[in-house]
């Protein structure tokens, strides 16, 4: 009899919090039902961004910015049962990323995400399952990217080369593959982070909607040269990084001339950086052509997914809409599924992707 789970997600571009109510039958087939969005409102998502980017950070607001962040994912899964008609005693269990505020990739990796799911299973009445990047630190693994599992799981075709391509805050690639044991995912550098933030800073909107903006600016080859040579795009998988390497005061560190050119001039090129380090990661490590499907909030960047097709000629490029999950919902339903995974005893992890050791059962168990 299929069974009900909510999956949580809310990334590194801080825009606010998706929730997926998902149902994945007695063979581990998942079927995304229904779906729910709740920005963030503009003080809290500068709240979060100040104390992600702080090099020292007060315990009382940390702890405070948990409990605030667990009753607002509590407030967000309440709206979708309430939204399709569901109560708390037909799901069996939430799956929650949290918030990211620091990622270390390794020598000595943490990863530390907050959203108090103890919080969520009170107010809820729902059995929550969190904190599921740990384990797999602890396991000698970077604890990140966690989504490849499910792509491999509900994205494999078997007789096409397909990669999955999210395009959050950081972009982050799956090569999927008939083998389960060859499929694995990183961490290619910056999508929406850098872009937004520049946007947020002399446009004082959220993102810039289909690319409008970046699409006017020209862009700045002696600049985009410089951020490229940056190590992290020529380090070999597995890797994964986050807003403490790629952020607005390192790149103006790097190249403090930026800030006397346009500001559309600017914006393209960041698009750039995103579009050429997305290529030339592929071109390195993945599959050059066959089809790459985009999810994440970059997937509706006009201009972006233009430039990104400019640089892989050869392989075709869709959303993951096109294979029955919008490009909104994939992480969401990841962490539904992943909350499967641990209630039921299955590993979480693609220990190639991450570095561990192993396969683990990741996450922690707050019971209703």
């Amino acid at each position: 009899m299929p069974v009900l789970y909510i999956g949580l997600m809310s990334g590194t571009s801080l825009d606010g919090i998706d929730a997926a109510l998902v149902e994945i039958n007695s063979k581990g087939q998942s079927q995304l039902l229904g779906c729910h969005y709740l920005p963030y409102e503009h003080s809290l998502k500068s709240a979060l961004f100040n104390i992600s980017q702080a090099s020292e950070v007060k315990l009382e607001q940390l702890a405070s910015l948990d409990q605030t962040l667990g009753k607002l994912y509590a407030k967000c899964i309440l709206s979708l049962l309430k939204k399709y008609e569901y109560s708390a005693t037909d799901i069996k269990a939430i799956g929650s990323h949290g918030q990211t505020i620091r990622h270390k990739p390794r020598p000595n990796a943490f990863s530390l995400q907050i959203g108090d799911a103890n919080l969520i299973a009170e107010l809820t009445g729902i059995t929550t399952i969190a904190d599921f990047r740990r384990r797999d630190i602890a396991a000698g693994g970077e604890g990140a990217p966690l989504v490849p599992a499910f792509h491999q799981d509900v994205f494999l075709d078997f007789h096409n080369p397909r990669q999955i391509l999210n395009l959050g805050g950081i972009a982050n690639i799956t090569v999927l593959s008939q083998d389960p044991e060859n499929t694995f995912g990183f961490d290619l550098g910056p999508a929406n982070a850098l872009s937004n933030e520049w946007v947020e800073r002399h446009w004082q909107i959220n993102y810039d909607e289909g690319g409008i903006i970046a699409r006017s600016g020209t862009i700045q080859q002696s600049l985009l040269d410089t951020w490229l040579e940056i190590g992290y795009f020529d380090k070999s998988p597995p890797k994964s990084t986050g807003r403490e390497l790629f952020n607005l005061p390192q790149l103006e560190a790097l190249t403090p001339e930026m800030n006397e050119l346009k500001i559309e001039d600017v914006l393209a090129t960041l698009i750039e950086l995103t579009a050429v380090s997305i290529s030339q990661g592929i071109e390195k490590w993945g599959y050059t052509d066959g089809e790459l499907f985009l999810c994440g909030g970059g997937a509706h960047n006009i201009y972006l997914v233009e430039r990104i097709q400019h640089h892989l000629l050869t392989i075709r490029i869709g959303r993951t809409d096109d294979l029955g999950i919008p490009a909104d919902m994939v992480e969401a339903c990841a962490f539904a599924w992943l909350a499967y995974r641990t209630l039921n005893g299955l590993s979480g992890n693609l220990a190639n992707t991450t570095g561990a050791k192993g396969a683990r059962i990741l996450g922690a168990i707050y019971p209703a």
